[in-house]
């Protein structure tokens, strides 16, 4: 399994359009999706959005192929520890190599069926490896525990439980996340994260957890 950087413009209007204003986690608008707005109204279209893209790369003088080079190589400096802990924990692989998109969007959504997630632009190369590694625990968790626990559980409460599982970066994977940086999560599943580590201070593993989670 192999993840590769890259830009598609159609990719980051996608983002910034059906990211932008609000997700399952978050209500509130990113910054970028503001200034679109300010730009160009409520609703703005596919084609505006376009010349807004263009318009804020230019604007902020970002040079995408410096940000696609600068994240790649800070990625292989911890890729194959990272997918041995991953792998360890989780006990499954990713069966399919994972595009990482760079976004002008402050929000970074990813899709399993697609192999794919987003990665913020410009963004430092610490938070850049940070966002990497929490959409990556998003696709072991997909894979260990699939389909059949959202139909299980419901989507929201596979949604709650999939986001503040990420807080195991920040003992599993603490050596490999960036210096003074830790995988913060949403307010709202604060007490969830907390209730995690308690566990897994007791028991390292991830099924047991689940479990226990769900019961």
């Amino acid at each position: 399994m192999k993840i590769s950087y890259q830009y598609d413009k159609e990719k980051d209007i996608w983002c910034l359009l059906n990211k932008g204003r609000s997700s399952m986690n978050s209500q509130n608008s990113t910054k970028q999706y503001e200034q679109l707005v300010e730009f160009h109204g409520e609703n703005p279209s596919k084609e505006k959005t376009s010349s807004f893209v263009d318009t804020y790369i230019l604007d902020n003088k970002i040079d995408i192929k410096k940000y696609i080079d600068q994240y790649q190589k800070d990625w292989e400096i911890v890729a194959e520890e990272y997918k041995t802990k991953a792998e360890e924990i989780f006990g499954v692989s990713l069966p399919e190599d994972v595009t990482a998109y760079l976004t002008i969007n402050s929000r970074c959504p990813y899709n399993v069926a697609g192999n794919y997630f987003f990665v913020t632009v410009p963004t430092s190369l610490h938070v850049a490896r940070r966002i990497t590694m929490h959409e990556l625990w998003h696709f072991y968790t997909w894979y260990r525990f699939s389909a059949d626990q959202v139909e299980k559980i419901g989507a929201e409460r596979y949604n709650d439980l999939k986001e503040a599982l990420t807080v195991l970066l920040n003992i599993e994977c603490k050596d490999i996340l960036p210096p003074d940086m830790v995988d913060k999560g949403y307010p709202q599943h604060t007490n969830l994260r907390k209730k995690i580590l308690d566990y897994w201070a007791r028991d390292r593993n991830i099924i047991n957890l689940w479990e226990h989670l769900i019961n």
